[in-house]
């Protein structure tokens, strides 16, 4: 997998992003996106640029 980006972390190794041997992801930029009109807490965004692994 390629090198992690060390300024985006991330723990989600089902993402085909991950970084496998690092907890980063391999992207120069993701995009977080809201749930709601008003993001209130931190289950009301998420990573728009997720991608289930194969």
């Amino acid at each position: 997998m390629d090198k992690g980006n060390l300024n985006i972390g991330c723990t989600v190794t089902e993402c085909r992003h991950h970084a496998k041997t690092l907890n980063n992801c391999t992207l120069t930029h993701i995009e977080v996106v809201k749930h709601k009109a008003k993001a209130t807490c931190l289950e009301c965004t998420d990573c728009g640029s997720f991608e289930k692994d194969e």
